[in-house]
């Protein structure tokens, strides 16, 4: 199957004529400019018009199309940036860079490709932030990667030293999927053998173990600060692990263990901690849990089987 493409402010078609001559499917474009749709279908006749403002185009008519196209394609008009223009932060056609971004959330392409004059690089909004800027960060909280080049005309085989701004957006496909079964405390931490590295007790004031001792799960010693020396729930994921002993058993009247610390940022037993229980309490505070980091790497594994 051919990939699949949508235009956005496609003009007479220059964008998918190419991507149609490469072996893509065009299978929707956005226009307003009668003349410019006229000779759009006209060369494309099998491509559905998808409206002509696209701010009046209703988020369903996008929606219906996402997990259909690979890519979207499109130049946000271009007048507004340009050095040949007036660079007026307050002409609405600078704007409409978030429907181009509106399509992209809807549709969640593989990739998307926006062209622009090179002013934009330079073009700030109406509350000074560079308009690339927006575009990019926008791009991320997507989750895509973003890259652009100002590309001439001439390098590539065309009469004419047009220069434009190419911005290629990829879809990140690298993070895992969250499981859905949590694992509590209690399954975390149950079978550490006693002879197990780190596997030692912490020894509070008897003043503090009074206190423990009165404690339900979930509440804590001090109520003025978040992590203050609470007892965990047994059956739900603990907070984060922080560089202090801090975490009280589920049913016991005692401080959790450094092992127990290491198991519930996912450690094996077998990884050895050097240095004093607080030394070793803090580097297990301060370790990206491995466990994390394993499913990430096999995630990329996965990706890079596909390059």
């Amino acid at each position: 199957m051919k990939p699949r493409v949508i235009d956005l402010f496609a003009g007479c078609g220059g964008f998918s004529h190419g991507f149609q001559k490469a072996g893509f499917e065009i299978l929707g474009f956005v226009e307003n400019w009668p003349p410019a749709v006229t000779t759009f279908l006209k060369n494309h006749p099998e491509t559905v018009h998808l409206g002509e403002d696209i701010t009046q185009i209703p988020d369903e008519t996008f929606q219906k199309y996402r997990d259909k196209v690979e890519i979207i394609v499109g130049g946000p008009p271009c007048q507004g940036f340009s050095y040949c223009g007036k660079r007026d932060t307050n002409d609405k056609r600078n704007q409409l860079y978030k429907e181009y971004l509106r399509a992209i959330k809807l549709i969640q392409p593989e990739m998307a490709i926006m062209e622009n004059v090179t002013g934009i690089l330079t073009m700030k909004d109406s509350d000074n932030e560079k308009v690339i800027n927006k575009i990019i960060n926008n791009f991320i909280k997507l989750g895509y990667f973003v890259s652009y080049k100002v590309l001439k005309t001439s390098d590539y085989g065309i009469a004419q030293n047009r220069v434009r701004l190419i911005l290629i957006a990829k879809k990140i496909n690298l993070f895992p999927e969250p499981k859905k079964d949590k694992k509590g405390v209690i399954e975390a931490i149950s079978n550490i053998k006693s002879d197990c590295n780190a596997h030692v007790y912490f020894n509070p004031k008897k003043k503090t173990l009074e206190k423990i001792r009165k404690l339900k799960q979930g509440e804590r010693i001090s109520k003025n600060y978040n992590f203050s020396r609470q007892r965990l729930f047994a059956n739900k994921p603990s907070k984060t692990i922080p560089t202090k002993a801090i975490y009280i058993h589920p049913y016991e009247d005692r401080f959790l263990t450094p092992r127990e610390l290491a198991r519930l940022q996912s450690f094996p037993d077998d990884f050895h901690f050097t240095g004093s229980k607080t030394n070793v309490v803090k580097q297990i505070g301060n370790a990206v849990p491995p466990l994390l980091s394993y499913t990430i790497a096999e995630k990329i594994k996965e990706d890079l089987k596909n390059v």
